[in-house]
């Protein structure tokens, strides 16, 4: 492709005509208006791109200063992706984490504020990314990463505390007691045992060895994400006729293509019904986008396309007894149940099992109801 083009456009080499003291000047004075007509026509395609991204992600800045959040969203996902990756890309991805926080789309406020975090190189934002997330999985009652806990380092923002259904705890010290107290126990509900699996295990498929300098060690499972594979046709009927090759077959594009050191799936569902052992659970998958949402993530794929065809009537059995498995052995509950498009943006596991997921999430959080009340009643009888 050399001489072709005659070199770099030449829209690149302009210098950053917005005048950005003067639009931090209004925005900070929280004059909106005015912020946004200076920097709109900066917006313009006759600009390159890097402009019209800086332009977008002012106006993205206005609107959710305005609290138009919708409109928010739109502008700083254009501004995301006409920005080259950088401070400038990252700073949009942390105002979209904030709209979307405000959106009450958690899994997308943490997907972006990570990337945010790891990208931006204000101090303040980079502070203001790792509250936000530590805030965010307080409030989930989810376990949060030291580096981000540390970074935030005790901060406090009121200006996000609207975001959230309850102010931030204040963890107070118990008082000091001069005599023990009786306590009750409180009763506990019986567990009624899902049931038993069978699993095929990595040598049952003759499964490479692990590549354990490529991966993570596994944290305490709290949630569990369902995907599907989405093959292409080729792939999709040797799953269906050898699902021992095709593992093998995608074992070798993960290590090989990808640089994993394995499959990103802990568990694999085949048409038939097999549950096949994919990532062992000792080591942290790679599913579900970025280390902040495979951390404690189980990654359980079905093999096949769910957006064209529906799941075999074996595999959405094999999935509901593994979900309660799962849920029963680690003791999560069935809230922490995800599709893949729960968690970012993404059609996966495919239209036809995200409906058929939430229907299995529904009885499995029917059932727990239904245990924890039998539980409390034969121990008051």
């Amino acid at each position: 492709m050399s001489g072709c083009g005659g070199g770099p456009d030449p829209r690149t080499e302009l210098v950053n005509p917005i005048p950005l003291q003067e639009f931090e000047s209004l925005l900070q004075r929280g004059k909106t208006y005015q912020a946004r007509a200076l920097i709109e026509p900066f917006a313009s395609p006759e600009q390159p791109n890097s402009i019209r991204g800086i332009a977008r992600l002012g106006l993205g800045r206005c609107d959710l200063a305005d609290k138009r959040y919708e409109d928010s969203l739109l502008h700083l996902d254009k501004a995301r992706r006409l920005l080259p990756p950088g401070p400038d890309q990252a700073q949009a991805r942390f105002h979209l984490g904030v709209a979307y926080l405000h959106k009450k789309s958690v899994m997308s406020a943490l997907n972006h504020l990570e990337a945010a975090f790891a990208g931006v190189s204000d101090i303040d934002l980079k502070k203001r990314s790792a509250y936000l997330i530590v805030r965010t999985q307080d409030e989930l009652g989810d376990p949060v990463s030291t580096l981000y806990r540390e970074a935030s380092a005790g901060s406090y923002y009121s200006e996000y505390s609207g975001i959230w259904s309850q102010p931030v705890p204040v963890v107070a010290q118990p008082p000091i007691e001069t005599t023990p107290r009786e306590t009750t126990p409180k009763p506990e509900a019986r567990r009624l045992a899902p049931p038993p699996l069978r699993l095929l295990k990595r040598q049952q498929w003759n499964a490479r060895p692990v590549r354990t300098s490529s991966v993570n060690p596994m944290s305490r499972p709290f949630r569990i994400t369902v995907h599907h594979t989405a093959d292409q046709e080729s792939l999709s009927s040797i799953s269906q006729s050898d699902p021992r090759e095709y593992l093998k077959i995608l074992q070798r594009h993960c290590q090989n293509n990808l640089d994993w050191g394995d499959l990103g799936y802990h568990f694999l569902i085949s048409k038939d019904g097999r549950i096949w052992e994919g990532r062992p659970m000792k080591y942290q998958g790679a599913h579900a986008g970025n280390p902040t949402l495979n951390r404690g993530n189980i990654g359980v794929a079905l093999i096949g396309n769910f957006d064209s065809t529906k799941p075999s009537t074996a595999q959405v059995r094999s999935l509901q007894n593994l979900l309660a498995s799962l849920c029963d052995l680690y003791r999560i509950e069935p809230s922490k149940i995800f599709g893949h498009g729960d968690l970012k943006t993404t059609g996966c596991p495919g239209r036809h099992l995200s409906s058929i997921l939430r229907e299995l999430v529904r009885k499995l959080e029917k059932s727990n109801l239904s245990r924890r009340r039998d539980g409390f009643d034969s121990k008051s009888r």
